[in-house]
C-alpha cells in the first residue's frame, strides 16, 4: 500500500492502521486529529510505512492510518516540504557543506574534523557500559509512544533545520567565527584565508589571479553566525527542558530514554560542529556551559586524562590556571579510578575533597558533582564535575523524597536525577568528541615552561608536590622517604586510572641509554634491581621489564601475541599496584625477574614442561615460560597492603567474595584476568580456546601458590615427591601434576625473590616490608584489634626477626628446592650469603646485649 505513495503528497489522517483513534504525542501534548491535513515527508517513516508531516508534528504512520488528498505536480519539487527545510538541496552542492536532516547529522565525505563529525556521537545503547540503563519491560504501544515522543524531540529542536552555507569557510569547510571578504567577493576565516595568501595570488573558489590580496571584517555576517547559533542552541536546551519534564511526569523520575539521548545527541552534535574549529579547550568550556546551565551549577570543570605523565589536567575551570593531579588525588581522581560516578552534599565534610584551590582562589566549595566521561572506543577520557548546585536547572524541583537533603532557597545540592543527567551529557560529549577528531589535537603532556599558571593539589592524602610552572619535570616523591602516616590512610585509591602506555618510546633518550645495560643484565643474570630500574623509568618497572623479558624470549612472535593489547596489559595490570612500600610495582617486577631467572637460566622451563599438558611437546617449554611470567606480574595485583587475616577480620568486602579463603590470591587473579579479557588488553585473542584455558589454569595455581597460608603443605608434598632423586641429578617431573607442583615451588621462592639480592638491596626491601607491616598494625589500633604478629610498630619488628624467618621458612624453602634442581645454585647460595651476613649482626647483638647485662667488677 505504501506503493501508493509519492515523498510530496498531500494526506489527511483517517486512523485505521497504527492508531485507531486521534492521538497526542510528545511532552507539549502535541494532538493528531482525525480528519487533519499533512504531507508525506519519507518513504518509509522510522516506525512506520510512511514519515509524515502534520505542522510541526512529524510521526511514522502506516498507509491505513492516511488517505491521499491531492499530489503536487511533477515539477513543484515538494515545495511543502521546501518551506520546512529551506535551502536543504543547495546546501548539499555548495562545498559540500554539513545538512541537519530529521534523521540526524549528515556531512559529505570529505578530510578534516568536520568531515569526521559523520560518526560524532552514537546513542548510547542498550547493555553497553552506558551507566544508565533504559527501562525493561515496556510493551510494543509504550515503545511506539517513546518513538513518538523521539521524532517530536527531534522536530522541535531544530535537527531537521540546515545550517547556512554562507557560515561555513570555502577553505576549511567549517563554522566562520571571524570571517573576512576577500577581493574576489567570497568570505572566509581569516586565519586560513591569510595562509593561502602567503603562499598563492589566485581565489581558492574560482582560480582566478586575484588583483589584491586584501581582506576586509565581514561584521554583519559574524554578527548573523552568533545569533543564529544562539537561537539553534537555545532550541536544543529547550527541546532537552521539554523532553525531560515530559519523562517526569510520566514516571516520576529521569532516565536516558532515547527521546532524552536523542536531544543532547543534537546539542552535542551542534556545539562541536560549530566550535570544530576552536580550540579543544573552548570546545570543551562550551559544551561544560551548556551542562552548567541546563543543570544548574556555579561552576563546571573538566579533568583529561594524561596518559604519558599519569595525571588529571584540567585548562576548563574557574580558576583560569592549569590544574594538574595524580589519578589518585581528590574527588576527580578518586572518579577517574574508580570509573563511577558521586555525589558530595557536603565537599568539606569529605576526606576525599582537597581544598587548596578554594584557600588560593577565595571561591567556597559547597557541594560537587563528578561523573567520568567516557568514549565508546577510548574508555575513560576524563572526568567533569559541576560545583555548587544552583536553582533553575532541570531539576530544580525536588521530589518528596529528595526534600530533605537540602534547603532548596539557601543550600541547593545534586539530586540523583542530575547526576544520571549529567552521565548521559558527559558520554555524548566525550562520543562527540572522541568521533570528531578533537581528541587528535589533544596535548600529550605539558611544555616545560607554559604562559599560564600551573597548580597541582599539594595533599597528605595524595603525596602531590606543588610544581612551579618551569619546573623541568613531575618528579615523584621518594618512596622510601614518604610520610608513613600519610600512606598508611585508610581511604587511599585501590589503583590508577587511564594509565600511559609503558614502552621504551616513552622514555627521554638519557633514560633509554641508562636503562639498555640493566635490562640487558637484567636478561642474562640472576639479579635485578627492580628498585633501580623503578627509579630510572619514572616508576614504570614491571611493565618495562615484563614486555622485555617477554620479548627477548621471542614469545610475542612465537605464540602471535598482540603486542599492542600486550603493552596496555602490562601497562593496567602495574597501574594497578598501588604505591605501598612492600607490594607495590617494584616488587612485582622483582618477582618477574626472579621467576624470569629460574625458568630461564635454572632449566625449570624444560624440566617442568609437563605442566603444559596437551599442548603441543615442541611448545611446551616456551608456553610455561609464558604462563609463568604473567603469573608472575599478576600475582599481588590491586594489593591493598594488608594480609588475609586482616580481610577476614574486618570481613573486608573481598573476604565475604572469597569467602575467606586465600582472600588476596583469589582477588589477584581474578581482577587481573578481568583486565586481561577486556577487549583492547586481551592479547591472547589469537590462542586457540584450550591452550588458553590451560594457560589461565597454569597461571592460576601459580599465583594461588603464594598463599603463606599454604606454605607447609606445598613445601611437605614437594620434598615427598622429590624425596628419591639422586642428590647429584636433577629431578624430573614424572607427569602434569608434579611439573605444577615444580611451579609452585619456583613462584614461592620468586615471591620471596629480595632475599637472593646484594646486602644493601636487600635490606631495602627488609625497610619496605617492616613499614608496611607497622602500617597494617596502625590500622589494627585504630579498630581497636589485636595487634598481628611483627607489625606493631612499639615492639621489635620484620628486621629484628631475620634470623627466625630465614631458620624456619626460607632457608627449608631454597634448601629443598636446591636439592631437587642443582641448576638454581647461584640463587640459593645468595640467599646463604644473606643469612650469613644476618647471623653475624644477631652474634654482635647477643655480644652486646651479653657484655651489657655482665657486671662491671665481675
Amino acid at each position: 500500500m505504501a506503493a501508493a505513495f509519492k515523498v510530496g503528497d498531500e494526506i489527511e489522517f483517517v486512523s485505521g492502521g497504527r492508531f485507531g483513534r486521534s492521538q497526542v504525542f510528545g511532552p507539549h501534548g502535541q494532538e493528531l486529529l482525525i480528519g487533519q491535513a499533512g504531507f508525506i515527508h519519507a518513504i518509509p517513516g522510522v516506525r512506520g510505512e510512511l514519515g509524515c508531516t502534520f505542522g510541526s508534528l512529524k510521526v511514522s504512520l502506516d498507509s491505513g492510518d492516511v488517505k491521499l488528498k491531492c499530489r503536487p505536480p511533477a515539477n513543484s519539487k515538494s515545495q511543502r516540504r521546501n518551506k520546512t527545510l529551506p535551502a536543504a538541496r543547495s546546501l548539499s552542492h555548495h562545498h559540500s557543506l554539513p545538512i541537519m536532516s530529521e534523521t540526524g547529522l549528515h556531512i559529505p565525505s570529505r578530510k578534516g574534523h568536520v568531515g569526521r563529525l559523520c560518526n560524532a556521537v552514537s546513542l548510547l545503547r542498550l547493555g553497553n557500559e552506558n551507566p544508565i540503563t533504559k527501562e525493561a519491560g515496556r510493551d510494543k504501544r509504550e515503545a511506539d509512544a517513546c518513538s513518538e515522543i523521539s521524532e517530536v524531540s527531534s522536530t522541535s529542536s531544530g535537527r531537521d533545520r540546515p545550517h547556512p552555507p554562507s557560515f561555513y569557510c570555502p577553505i576549511s569547510r567549517q563554522c566562520m567565527h571571524d570571517p573576512v571578504v576577500l577581493t574576489d567577493g567570497h568570505t572566509y576565516e581569516r586565519r586560513y584565508i591569510e595562509q593561502w595568501l602567503e603562499q598563492r595570488d589566485t581565489s581558492p573558489v574560482s582560480g582566478a589571479k586575484l588583483r589584491q590580496k586584501a581582506v576586509f571584517p565581514n561584521h554583519a555576517l559574524r554578527n548573523a553566525i552568533e545569533e543564529y547559533f544562539q537561537d539553534v542552541l537555545l532550541t536544543h536546551r529547550e527541546a532537552i527542558r521539554d523532553t525531560t519534564a515530559g519523562l517526569l511526569r510520566r514516571q516520576g523520575k529521569f532516565s536516558s530514554d532515547t527521546s532524552v539521548v536523542n536531544t543532547i545527541n543534537a546539542l552535542m552534535q551542534c556545539s562541536v560542529l560549530v566550535n570544530a574549529d576552536l580550540s579543544v579547550e573552548l570546545v570543551l568550556k562550551r559544551i561544560m556551559d551548556e551542562a552548567k546551565s541546563l543543570l544548574g551549577a556555579e561552576a563546571a570543570s573538566v579533568f583529561l586524562v594524561d596518559r604519558e605523565n599519569r595525571e588529571l589536567y584540567s585548562t576548563v575551570n574557574s580558576t583560569g590556571t592549569e590544574l594538574r593531579i595524580p589519578f589518585d588525588s581528590g574527588v576527580a581522581g578518586h572518579v577517574a579510578a574508580s570509573r563511577e560516578p558521586v555525589i558530595i552534599p557536603d565537599a568539606y565534610a569529605d576526606a576525599r575533597f582537597n581544598n587548596d584551590v578554594d584557600r588560593a582562589t577565595g571561591f567556597k566549595t559547597r557541594n560537587i558533582l563528578c561523573v567520568p566521561i567516557r568514549a565508546s572506543k577510548a574508555g575513560i577520557i576524563g572526568v567533569a564535575q559541576l560545583i555548587n548546585k544552583i536553582p533553575g536547572g532541570v531539576f530544580s524541583a525536588p521530589s518528596s523524597d529528595e526534600a530533605e537533603c537540602f534547603d532548596q532557597e539557601l543550600h541547593p545540592a545534586f539530586t540523583q536525577d542530575d547526576q544520571c543527567f549529567f552521565e548521559v551529557f558527559a558520554s555524548q560529549a566525550g562520543s562527540a568528541i572522541v568521533s570528531s577528531g578533537i581528541m587528535l589535537r589533544m596535548p600529550k603532556a605539558p611544555a616545560p615552561e607554559t604562559n599560564r599558571p600551573s597548580i597541582v593539589h599539594n595533599s597528605s592524602k595524595s603525596g602531590c608536590k606543588i610544581l612551579s610552572p618551569s619546573s623541568s619535570q613531575y618528579a615523584p616523591a621518594d618512596d622510601d622517604t614518604k610520610d608513613s602516616q600519610a600512606a598508611a590512610a585508610p581511604d587511599c585509591p585501590k589503583k590508577l586510572s587511564s594509565p600511559a602506555k609503558c614502552s621504551k618510546a616513552d622514555l627521554s633518550a638519557v633514560q633509554i641509554m641508562t636503562l639498555e645495560p640493566i635490562l640487558e643484565s637484567a636478561f642474562a643474570s640472576w639479579e635485578a634491581d627492580a628498585l633501580t630500574i623503578c627509579e630510572l623509568s619514572n616508576k614504570k618497572p614491571l611493565s618495562l621489564l615484563a614486555f622485555d623479558l617477554i620479548e627477548k624470549n621471542s614469545l610475542i612472535e612465537y605464540f602471535s601475541l598482540d603486542r599492542l593489547k600486550l603493552t596496555q596489559f602490562l601497562t593496567e595490570i602495574e597501574f594497578g599496584y598501588p604505591d605501598n612500600h612492600y607490594h607495590g610495582r617494584a616488587h612485582a617486577a622483582s618477582v618477574v625477574h626472579v621467576t624470569h631467572a629460574l625458568l630461564l637460566h635454572g632449566g625449570l622451563a624444560e624440566l617442568a614442561m609437563k605442566a603444559a599438558e596437551g599442548i603441543e611437546e615442541a611448545r611446551q617449554s616456551k608456553f610455561v615460560m609464558l604462563a609463568g611470567l604473567i603469573a608472575a606480574a599478576m600475582h599481588d595485583f590491586e594489593h591493598e597492603g594488608t594480609s588475609n587475616d586482616f580481610h577476614v577480620k574486618t570481613l573486608s568486602e573481598r573476604a565475604i567474595t572469597y569467602n575467606n579463603r586465600s582472600v588476596n590470591e583469589q582477588h589477584h587473579a581474578a581482577e587481573a584476568f578481568r583486565i586481561l579479557l577486556k577487549p583492547e588488553c586481551n592479547f591472547l585473542c589469537a590462542m586457540p580456546g584450550e591452550e588458553f584455558q590451560r594457560l589461565r589454569s597454569l597461571i592460576l595455581d601459580m599465583v594461588l601458590a603464594t598463599d603463606m597460608a599454604e606454605h607447609k603443605q606445598i613445601l611437605a608434598s614437594f620434598n615427598e615427591m622429590t624425596s628419591s632423586s639422586p642428590p647429584s641429578d636433577a629431578f624430573v617431573p614424572s607427569d602434569a601434576k608434579e611439573a605444577v607442583l615444580t611451579l609452585k615451588m619456583a613462584m614461592k621462592c620468586a615471591d620471596l625473590g629480595h632475599l637472593s639480592l646484594n646486602w644493601s638491596s636487600h635490606l631495602r626491601w627488609v625497610r619496605r616490608l617492616e613499614e608496611e607491616f607497622f602500617q597494617q598494625g596502625d590500622k589494627e589500633k585504630k579498630l581497636w584489634m589485636p595487634v598481628s604478629s611483627l607489625m606493631d610498630r612499639d615492639k621489635p619488628g620484620v628486621s629484628e626477626s631475620q634470623m627466625g624467618f630465614f631458620n624456619f621458612v626460607v632457608l627449608p624453602l631454597y634448601r629443598s628446592y636446591l636439592r631437587a634442581f642443582p641448576s638454581t645454585a647461584p640463587l640459593v647460595s645468595a640467599v646463604e650469603d644473606n643469612f650469613a651476613k644476618w647471623s653475624s649482626v644477631q652474634a654482635k647483638l647477643n655480644a652486646t646485649t651479653a657484655a651489657a647485662a655482665t657486671p662491671a667488677n665481675a
